[in-house]
């Protein structure tokens, strides 16, 4: 509605992640943070946004240890939240639309309250014994006639969100993030009720940044652009470019789904390396490394036809990295060519399952995306030092919003993904099956995928992944392992245009929405 109204991406991207937060609370919203590229096709530009959460000036990087799971769940969990401050960021550079003309649909949906999918109602059921361990929490998912959590098709109403965003729509970023700001004190009281270390200049001090992508060239004929650090991007665009290499890639050939296994572990190797550069500046020579050619070529030689191998450091891995987890992502391209991608999360589900009650927002849980000296993961390896906890610093992501162009600089792809590590696997499988293998979006976004982030060494894929595939990884000594996650592997959405011809999808692994307008020849919908 908001490119209808004459909008630009970056309005209908607000718009449409202010909404996402009400109907997908277990995802993201305005206690979380995002990442995001967007693409000016006036300009040719493409750009960045970091507007991910920062660890509170109080933060150490030994406040967890034999804390239990105070980083996952509780008010010590709560790193500061970037939404808001990143929206408005985005609306002064792109938006054309008034600020609070992005918040009504979003308003009306909290008042008239928000529809439980059947996603939803797993996750709540799921979830229901830690729900009722949060007061708050019960209040908003637990329905009053049932004692119960919501079903699907009942409506979840979020009056107190409501009266936020109508507040937040007039006094715009400031209602958080300054010292005449309405909202913040009251949010400042409830946080402090439940422990947690964040103060009003931790709000005060939040900055977003515009940063340059990671950026890769694919078959001498696209431009990939990515989410930099602290996203996946450079992670993306390393294994993108060890896969380019081969002239010989084939959706039915065992040995390319070895070479993309293989790319992964790579991949996932040098990422136990990374963390923010601003504060861990032995990053920057692993990022050369990634965008090396003669790097790239030589790390592709380490690739073997035949076999692969068990120990980590073969594939340049120092310590264990974090397993990030639950977010959403959202793909706009308008009809100007401007494009947007954008991921948003509040880290696990329902983030630290703390709500704010005067202010109704559901806070993050982002510190655990941290790693925690001394603290050996569940595969026996010792956490990432270049991803310690150090005051305003910002955790590593697997979010990686992604744009592709054509020679002309015309948008090919616009998409990212939710669900934690799988992310960055999930979009490479997604381009490779559009751009390499010449399969329509549809058919791509809901092929079977696999999975290899080095830590478990192990190959996860979907049952109904080829089998033949699979026995072919099996015979060059890859463990296989049929995934047993609970929903799925990551939810991806993208846009992809060929010649004049252009295709939304979401990803059938959970529910999503595909919006044209106006509808006309050209334009098509998977579903």
């Amino acid at each position: 509605s908001m490119l209808e109204r004459g909008g630009s991406a970056a309005d209908a991207a607000i718009a449409t992640l202010l909404c996402e937060g009400v109907s997908l609370p277990q995802s993201m919203g305005i206690g979380g943070g995002f990442v995001l590229t967007v693409y000016n096709k006036a300009t040719g530009l493409v750009e960045s946004l970091d507007s991910r959460e920062v660890a509170p000036a109080a933060a150490s990087k030994t406040m967890y240890v034999g804390k239990g799971d105070a980083s996952v769940v509780g008010g010590l969990s709560i790193a500061v939240p970037g939404e808001i401050k990143g929206y408005w960021e985005l609306h002064k550079k792109y938006g054309k639309l008034p600020w609070r003309t992005l918040f009504t649909p979003t308003i009306e949906l909290c008042t008239k309250g928000s529809l439980v999918t059947s996603f939803l109602e797993k996750i709540l059921t799921s979830q229901k014994a830690q729900i009722l361990g949060m007061p708050e929490l019960s209040k908003m998912l637990i329905n009053p006639l049932t004692n119960d959590t919501y079903k699907q098709g009942d409506r979840i109403k979020r009056l107190k969100l409501a009266e936020s965003f109508k507040v937040i729509a007039v006094e715009g970023a400031n209602a958080l993030y300054a010292k005449n700001g309405t909202l913040l004190p009251k949010l400042m009281n409830d946080l402090r009720s439940v422990g947690s270390i964040l103060t009003e200049n931790d709000f005060y001090n939040y900055r977003p940044e515009w940063l340059k992508p990671a950026q890769t060239t694919l078959k001498k004929m696209y431009n990939l652009y990515s989410m930099p650090l602290p996203g996946s991007g450079q992670v993306l665009s390393y294994m993108l470019s060890i896969l380019d290499g081969y002239k010989d890639l084939s959706a039915n050939d065992p040995l390319t789904w070895h070479r993309i296994i293989e790319a992964f572990k790579h991949g996932y190797g040098l990422r136990t390396k990374l963390g923010d550069p601003r504060f861990v500046p032995s990053v920057n020579t692993v990022l050369q490394k990634m965008t090396n050619k003669n790097y790239v070529a030589y790390v592709r030689d380490l690739i073997f036809s035949n076999m692969t191998f068990e120990n980590y450091d073969y594939y340049g891995a120092d310590f264990a990295s974090t397993n990030d987890s639950g977010t959403a992502h959202i793909s706009v391209l308008a009809g100007n060519g401007d494009a947007v991608a954008v991921t948003s999360t509040i880290n696990y589900l329902f983030g630290s399952m703390v709500v704010s009650p005067s202010t109704g927002i559901i806070l993050n849980d982002e510190m655990d995306d941290f790693s925690t000296p001394g603290l050996i993961n569940a595969y026996g390896l010792s956490p990432s030092q270049a991803n310690f906890i150090v005051p305003g610093k910002r955790p590593l992501s697997s979010m990686s919003p992604t744009i592709i162009l054509d020679r002309n600089r015309d948008v090919r792809m616009v998409a990212g993904g939710a669900g934690g590590s799988r992310i960055t696997t999930s979009v490479l499988m997604l381009i490779l099956r559009t751009i390499y293998f010449k399969q329509s979006l549809c058919d791509a976004i809901n092929a079977p995928r696999i999975h290899h982030q080095l830590a478990p060494m192990q190959v996860e894929y979907e049952k109904e992944f080829d089998k033949t595939l699979i026995s072919g990884l099996a015979s060059r000594g890859h463990k296989v392992v049929e995934s047993k996650a609970d929903f799925g592997f990551a939810a991806l959405t993208a846009i992809v245009k060929r010649g004049n011809y252009i295709s939304g999808a979401y990803d059938r692994r959970r529910t999503g929405s595909v919006a044209i307008r106006p509808r006309t020849d050209g334009i098509g919908n998977c579903y």
